[in-house]
């Protein structure tokens, strides 16, 4: 008789346990279920947190009152141009906000110019990709020589003709409308764009697309995404430039400067990444270059009551 009463003990230990080590693993797939996903490219834990303090150096003349793209070939000359809507000129202007010269691309009509960017000969590419509704079929981008070597007041410009590989709908559902673009760079024969997000629920990314810098028709291939932020001032990029000698990316948000540092090859986002808090935050900020590794230039958009402001940038 005890030897049937051990059998029955040791099968109502075993079921005891069995219970138990059913919980146990119930219990941890629930906690896995209720952790949110995470993106797997967030700023890596190393990021560098360095505020700066946005000097201001000039203001921004009322004929670029939407400044929104900068590129600068010869030392003390800005060029800009205004956004969707304003009209199919470059203007040259210097650190005291005077316009030095208007130069008309005849061939172009601004739709939503959003950047300039300048490669190794300083040739001179216009952005006219500011898809805000992602709805967009005619995106392109000029090319036209330096405009310091330019004698007259208007030019006739090649055309990048370019579309999203990945853009299937026009618009896309609201919750993958990441195809407006206000950040490019030249490096290597290519051009890098960096979208501006407008998806709803936000999805804090900033996608890269890369393509030929040379005129024709061209897909723009997808080259990585970074995530931003969760707030559409952490997360939406307005500009973006790289400087020639370092090689060093910076991104540009209403509330930040990213820099990518050291990267392999083109994949910026593999770099190490380095994040400058403005303080004060400026205005609308839409516009960057670098002057040299440890300085850039930013402009803000004429507010209503007075002129945007030329800001100097310092990274320590």
């Amino acid at each position: 008789m005890s030897g049937f009463l051990n059998i029955i003990l040791m099968k109502k230990i075993f079921l005891f346990c069995l219970t138990g080590l059913f919980v146990l693993n119930f219990s941890i797939w629930a906690c896995e279920k209720e952790t949110p996903d995470v993106p797997d490219d967030n700023p890596k834990e190393d990021t560098l947190k360095i505020q700066i303090v946005p000097k201001i150096i000039g203001f921004v003349p009322y004929e670029v009152s939407e400044s929104s793209g900068m590129v600068m070939t010869t030392p003390g000359k800005i060029w800009s141009h205004n956004d969707s809507g304003g009209k199919n000129e470059l203007y040259c202007i210097d650190f005291n906000g005077h316009v030095l010269k208007t130069l008309a691309i005849s061939n172009a009509t601004n739709v939503d110019w959003e950047e300039l960017a300048a490669d190794n000969q300083k040739r001179v590419y216009i952005g006219d990709f500011g898809n805000n509704n992602n709805v967009r079929k005619d995106l392109v981008i000029y090319r036209i020589p330096d405009p310091e070597t330019i004698s007259g007041n208007d030019v006739e410009a090649e055309s990048i003709f370019f579309s999203f590989e990945d853009q299937i709908a026009f618009p896309p559902p609201s919750s993958e409308r990441n195809f407006d673009v206000e950040a490019m760079v030249w490096k290597s024969d290519s051009l890098f764009l960096f979208t501006k997000d407008r998806s709803s629920p936000l999805t804090g990314y900033t996608k890269m697309y890369k393509l030929p810098a040379s005129p024709g028709t061209h897909i723009a291939r997808s080259a990585g995404r970074f995530y931003m932020g969760n707030t559409t001032t952490a997360a939406r990029v307005t500009a973006a430039d790289i400087d020639p000698q370092s090689g060093d990316l910076a991104l540009l948000v209403q509330e930040r400067l990213i820099v990518f540092r050291n990267y392999p090859g083109n994949q910026f986002f593999d770099g190490k990444v380095t994040e400058y808090p403005f303080v004060p935050t400026p205005g609308q900020v839409e516009a960057i270059f670098f002057s040299g590794a440890k300085t850039l230039y930013m402009t803000e958009e004429i507010a209503s009551v007075e002129n945007g402001k030329l800001y100097e940038l310092t990274l320590p």
